[in-house]
Order: structure tokens, then sequence, then C-alpha cells
């Protein structure tokens, strides 16, 4: 008897648009826009970065959540601060550097010394469109990861949800 490989996550087979793979060195396949949504799910977690079975290192979910035709959209992403009732927008970038600026950038806005801390957190849309919040400052690059995916999307003439007034920015 022959049994069909089927993803981990969503438990179906390959697809002509969505074959399974294995991005790790255990047995188990997945499909790339499954584990993209997992690893969202999982922000700032250590599933977001790490097989959970075998402990290897995963995509990073910019490779795994971008649908393939927005790959090569060079965009700004922005990022809405709602503070005491005021929204901003701030331009962002994704990894260290970039949540280091948005820190930085943040405290310059409302104020605050160099040395203090503050709680974010980012409600985003996913590619598929689900509402997610995603908090702390750990979840930042799953935020910036949407975000450049939101904008990216606009770039091309997609339905992201939602528009920019451009006199926001920051």
């Amino acid at each position: 008897m022959m049994t069909e490989e089927s993803c981990w996550i969503c438990l179906s087979g390959a697809e002509v648009h969505q074959p399974l793979q294995r991005p790790c060195s255990c047995p188990r396949y997945v499909h790339r826009t499954c584990l993209g949504r997992w690893q969202l799910q999982c922000a700032g977690r250590r599933d977001e970065f790490q097989c959970r079975f075998c402990g290897a290192t995963l995509p990073r979910l910019d490779e795994t959540l971008t649908p393939p035709h927005l790959r090569e959209v060079h965009v700004i992403p922005y990022i809405a601060v709602i503070y005491k009732g005021e929204c901003f927008k701030v331009p962002i970038k994704p990894g260290t550097e970039g949540m280091a600026e948005f820190r930085a950038r943040v405290k310059c806005l409302f104020g605050m010394s160099h040395d203090a801390e503050f709680h974010v957190s980012f409600e985003c849309a996913s590619p598929s469109g689900e509402i997610l919040n995603l908090d702390g400052m750990e979840c930042f690059n799953a935020a910036a990861t949407c975000a450049t995916i939101s904008a990216a999307k606009r770039a091309v003439g997609e339905d992201a949800g939602f528009t920019w007034d451009e006199r926001m920015t920051v």
C-alpha cells in the first residue's frame, strides 16, 4: 500500500501550486505557505525560527510567507503607531537594525528618554487577510514582514485592506 505524503500542518497533499517541501532534516513535509502561517502564529517564540521536531533553523518568515509574485516588488513598508489617540506612519526596515531604528524613532516621536522602555502590540493583516495581534517587540520582524507584504500588494494594485494618508508620514 502506497501512502501519499501530506503537510503536517494542514494535512493536505501536494498540489500543482503548493508542492510539499522538507525545510529541515526531519521527515515531515509542509507547504511553504502553511509553514509561513505557522511561523507568523508563533511570532516571537522559538517555533518561528526552529523546527519544533528536529530543532533545525527554519527559512526566514519573509521567505515562507511572501507570495512568489511579490518577492521582487521593492517597497518602503510603514507601521502605523497610535499613541494617545494620534496615528503616525513610521517607515520601517526588517531585522535587528530596523527594530532598533523603530524603537529610537518611537521614543523620539513621543519625547521618551533614550533608555525608556515601552510595550508594543502589533495589529497585522496576514497575507490571507486574517487580522493578527502580535504582542511585544520580539514580534517586530513578523509585523515588518506583514507590513512589507501589504505594501507590495498596494504597489501592484492588489487590495491590501486599507489605504494610507500620505500626510501622516513621520
